[in-house]
């Protein structure tokens, strides 16, 4: 999970993953904070809550991987959107 300054959305994220039963990293495998230029621009100039999810390579490497995690991201992106909201 990689966020720079705005952690609401990673702080509702991250547990929910592990609620999924999955191993979560928090500023993992690098840190948000590094690498920033979109999160900056698209997000945090407007105030709106973002993350950024990196998905190992092997769980989406066929059509039932990228069908599993569409499905994941939309559930988590609705949790959000209401929570946040």
């Amino acid at each position: 999970m990689l966020y720079n300054d705005d952690d609401r959305a990673a702080r509702l994220a991250i547990p929910w993953f592990e609620g999924e039963g999955l191993v979560v990293g928090d500023q993992q495998p690098y840190s948000g904070k590094l690498l920033n230029a979109t999160m900056n621009r698209h997000a945090e100039a407007d105030g709106r809550p973002y993350l950024g999810i990196e998905i190992r390579q092997n769980e989406i490497i066929d059509a039932s991987g990228w069908e599993r995690w569409a499905e994941r991201l939309a559930r988590l992106t609705r949790e959000i959107a209401i929570r946040l909201s």
